[in-house]
């Protein structure tokens, strides 16, 4: 009987071996490492599995608190179930997010080193407390980045019956552990207030700073950017106190500059030699670029009322303020047809890349600004227009059926252009093609004067600058699929052998 009894006991033993998961039999080192390769939320999962398993989540190094990773299937209720949401309803929302994310911070502090902490979560000055704990526990763990966004659109709660809430204050000295240096390379704030006094060591080794819809006055900006000895990357987006910005110190490593749609703006001043790229968009205001020997790259779009002014100045005054500018993007939200260029226009002598966008590029465009454009550019090497014509919003059918009955009134515009021989134009890209008559004038005047053209690339996709050399191509018009016949056997025609026609999605050659 006894050995019977210990025959099964074997049995038994044998078969848990068996059943045992190999991964249990990893060594620590390599389950943190596997832990930390999936995403925070299914990391956190894994602590229910056994008790061993508990503690392993902590190991992720990247933090991203948001409704999905810490509300879970309620982040992914549809608008129409979330936008009636009561007062109290939302309240009870975020107290239940806020306690959420303390719990699983005191866990994560018993963890190692942290590299980054976000924060995404429509919440105001009445929790505090609680994000302060979180920033300083991370800073604890040696953080190197910090993304803190509090704005609704963050949040499912982003209704218009979501009740007004005072904005959570930075705190600066949270930034730098008592009797420690500051490990944080990388801050982004969306939604709060910068207000408080700065300690000379919290930001010492930041890097990149972005501030979305950030409450910081000049003075503070100034006094921030003091104690950033190391920052390259400067983004300021409708941080609306702001008045008069003035970027002044040879101290001052910032290299790349963006700011957008600081409506209230007045004037921006740059001299700083370690400056190479302005990304400016936003109502036009006085510039002043006094000691920027590095400053090559330049994007500009204008809004509000005076983007004329802007667009004018963009093409002409600041040819001899940056005279060492060599690539220039511009966003042109205008017709090209009112614009004012003078004849003999100054030249941008170093300027070997341009960009240009036009909203709307209409069908009754003269096209003087190409040979203006070919006349002031006269070392211009790549040349990139991206066209959006008011084609793209009218329903294809109508368009169909306007040709069939010979509805279709297209005015006859006298295009005189005068011949502009380019010698050092070789590559060219044109996006927004749909084979309009002012996009094949405009194409084919091109190709008459590039005259060392060698690559055309021809796409009827829309492409949209997003910010620090961020593109993004967009489909298509349904448009495209009536045309693209007609204009494949259109640049079949026009586009000389000796140029390599490439990227349209038809296989042209």
């Amino acid at each position: 009987m006894k050995n019977n009894k210990m025959g099964i006991k074997r049995l038994k033993t044998a078969e848990l071996m068996v059943r045992r998961d190999p991964l249990m039999e990893l060594p620590n080192g390599i389950l943190s490492k596997i832990i930390s390769l999936l995403p925070l939320r299914e990391a956190i999962r894994t602590s229910i599995l056994s008790k061993s398993w508990k503690s392993i989540w902590t190991c992720h190094s990247d933090l991203k608190f948001d409704s999905l990773n810490v509300l879970g299937s309620r982040a992914q209720l549809s608008p129409s179930t979330t936008t009636c949401m009561s007062k109290s309803s939302r309240r009870k929302e975020r107290r239940q997010f806020v306690q959420r994310v303390d719990e699983l911070m005191i866990q994560r502090c018993k963890g190692l080193k942290m590299n980054s902490l976000a924060a995404h979560f429509h919440l105001g000055k009445e929790f505090s407390s609680h994000i302060n704990d979180w920033i300083s526990c991370a800073v604890m763990k040696e953080v190197e980045s910090i993304d803190l966004n509090l704005s609704k659109s963050c949040s499912h709660m982003n209704c218009a019956c979501s009740t007004k809430h005072e904005h959570y204050k930075f705190d600066c000295g949270l930034l730098a552990a008592p009797g420690s240096k500051s490990n944080l390379k990388f801050l982004k704030l969306d939604s709060c207030i910068f207000s408080v006094p700065l300690i000379s060591n919290c930001l010492n080794s930041l890097i990149t700073l972005e501030l979305r819809r950030v409450c910081i006055s000049d003075e503070m900006l100034k006094k921030l950017l003091s104690n950033c000895l190391l920052l390259e990357t400067l983004s300021l987006h409708c941080c609306q106190d702001l008045v008069n910005l003035n970027f002044d110190g040879s101290s001052l490593r910032l290299k790349f500059l963006r700011i957008q749609e600081c409506l209230r703006l007045n004037e921006l001043e740059i001299s700083s030699e370690n400056v190479r790229r302005l990304e400016y968009s936003g109502p036009v205001v006085s510039f002043s670029f006094k000691h920027v020997p590095n400053l090559v790259e330049a994007f500009l779009c204008f809004t509000q009322k005076n983007r004329l002014s802007g667009v004018t100045y963009a093409l002409t005054r600041l040819a001899s303020e940056l005279p060492q500018l060599e690539k220039l993007n511009l966003l042109s939200i205008l017709s090209m047809n009112v614009l004012k260029l003078p004849d003999n226009g100054p030249a941008f002598i170093d300027v070997k890349e341009l960009i240009l966008s036009i909203y709307p590029f209409h069908d009754e465009d003269r096209l003087s600004w190409i040979a203006y454009i070919l006349r002031t550019f006269p070392w211009l090497h790549k040349l990139q227009l991206n066209l959006f014509s008011p084609s793209f919003i009218k329903p294809p059918e109508e368009i169909v059926l306007n040709k069939r009955n010979n509805k279709k009134q297209a005015k006859e515009i006298e295009r005189l252009l005068p011949e502009c021989p380019h010698k050092h134009l070789n590559e060219l890209e044109m996006n927004g093609f749909y084979g309009e008559k002012h996009e094949v004038e405009l194409l084919k005047y091109l190709l008459e004067n590039s005259v060392a053209l060698k690559v055309l690339t021809v796409n009827p996709c829309q492409k949209v600058f997003r910010g620090f050399n961020n593109w993004v191509c967009e489909k298509e018009s349904s448009l495209y699929m009536l045309t693209r016949k007609t204009v494949s056997d259109l640049l079949r025609e026009l586009v000389p052998t000796t140029v390599r026609l490439k990227n349209y999605p038809e296989q042209l050659r």
